[in-house]
């Protein structure tokens, strides 16, 4: 017999969008977030944005090194950066070539190909 109260709804927490991925990624990607330990609902655009954002910074002013000492008022984009590669290799084949495709057009601004010096080459 069912009573007058309302039915418990689950919380639902929306993941976040990431631009160039299809929704059967995002959908496995939330998955992988809901599963694995070391993740958290959200944590992949984390990972991506912090990433975005380190690689479009000036040489000049990127992240501290480890001789530094730690900083704990924003994420290292360096572990970000590992995390998406754990992530890509926790994925499906389809899905980990589709987040690869993303990081790739980040990591050729972070490291582009190198121009030849003045006076090499073959000219």
């Amino acid at each position: 017999m069912r009573t007058g109260l309302p039915r418990p709804r689950r919380p639902y927490e929306k993941s976040p969008v990431i631009d160039g991925l299809p929704a059967g990624t995002l959908a496995e990607l939330a998955r992988l977030e809901r599963t694995r330990n070391y993740l958290w609902p959200g944590a992949v655009s984390e990972a991506l944005r912090t990433w975005a954002a380190h690689v479009r910074l000036p040489r000049g002013r990127t992240w501290p090194r480890q001789q530094d000492g730690p900083c704990y008022c924003c994420p290292d984009p360096r572990e970000s950066r590992e995390l998406l590669d754990r992530v890509a290799r926790a994925l499906s084949r389809r899905a980990a070539r589709e987040l690869r495709r993303v990081l790739a057009g980040h990591d050729q601004l972070w490291d582009p190909a190198p121009r030849p010096y003045r006076g090499e080459g073959p000219w």
